[in-house]
């Protein structure tokens, strides 16, 4: 496909890659994972070379750029603003600072792909990293609202489908274990009903991978429509779940080193999870005093 035929081709899709704002604080590289499923093909493919050769990218033009990944300078823009940059020339000094970061975490070492790495490493590096993205993507003012929230409310839903129904569960236990309402609610189809129930001192939350679950996206829409407080934990912040959450706490996916597929979700929720659980703490006072934190 030539240049001319892929702008076109963007154009087409340009309903499923608008420009959004981006969040202060947001790395290059996380951005564009986040963004890669709901990209035009001819974006896709560009993404896919700066998530590859960030290191190369950093240092090319956008001519540069649409040679290597046949495209056009263009649709190198494009990307960028999807992703929610101004223009390459922003993109490339975020990267730049991604780059700076993950190299300081590994002290500086030169991270070369061994072929002989067994699984056990391989599966857990790629946990700490997705760890680290977690940590640059959480919104911390999102937890400060969502957790003011739970503790005024007189109950707590979380909602869940298959894996991250599992996760639910693990959220309500650990809010029940300081001493809030929560329900998890696994069976989507009676979720919907009972969110058309709550009202405003409710708190509903979604837990969705891909934030696509038609199920728990209405359950979702349909405590919001009943007037509770909204929430959901995803890895994608342009997920159709996303517009009927009132906070969005992003995570990052891990890719499985057998499939590469995004199989291994529950490590990363459990983060999420898990700052939720300590903000509570403290917020309810429920640290004895040789515990409080400085």
């Amino acid at each position: 496909m030539n240049d001319a035929s892929e702008t076109a081709s963007e154009g087409h899709e340009g309903s499923r890659a608008e420009p959004v704002q981006r969040a202060k604080g947001y790395g290059a590289l996380p951005l564009v994972r986040a963004h890669m499923a709901n990209l035009p093909k001819a974006l896709q493919r560009i993404a896919k070379y700066v998530l590859e050769n960030p290191d190369l990218v950093i240092r090319q033009t956008a001519s540069e750029l649409a040679i290597v990944t046949n495209s056009a300078p263009a649709s190198i823009v494009r990307l960028c603003q999807v992703v929610g940059f101004g223009g390459l020339q922003e993109f490339k000094l975020a990267l730049a600072g991604d780059l700076a970061s993950q190299r300081f975490q590994a002290g500086d070492a030169i991270q070369e792909a061994n072929a002989n790495i067994g699984l056990t490493d391989e599966l857990a590096d790629r946990i700490v990293r997705a760890t680290r993205e977690t940590q640059s993507l959480l919104n911390q003012n999102a937890v400060d609202r969502l957790t003011d929230a739970m503790i005024k409310a007189r109950r707590i839903d979380v909602y869940g489908a298959a894996v991250s129904g599992l996760v639910g569960q693990h959220l309500a236990f650990r809010l029940l274990r300081v001493g809030l309402p929560a329900h998890a609610i696994v069976d989507t189809t009676y979720a919907a009903y009972v969110a058309s129930g709550l009202g405003q001192t409710s708190v509903a939350i979604a837990i969705s991978e891909s934030g696509m679950t038609e199920e728990t996206v209405e359950a979702l829409r349909r405590a919001k429509a009943a007037g509770a407080f909204t929430a959901v934990i995803t890895h994608r912040h342009d997920g159709p779940i996303v517009k009927y959450a009132d906070e969005v706490l992003l995570t990052a996916g891990v890719n499985s080193p057998l499939t590469e597929a995004k199989s291994v979700i529950a490590f990363t929720n459990l983060i999420a999870i898990e700052v939720l659980a300590s903000m509570l703490t403290i917020k309810l006072g429920l640290l004895r005093p040789a515990e409080k934190l400085d």
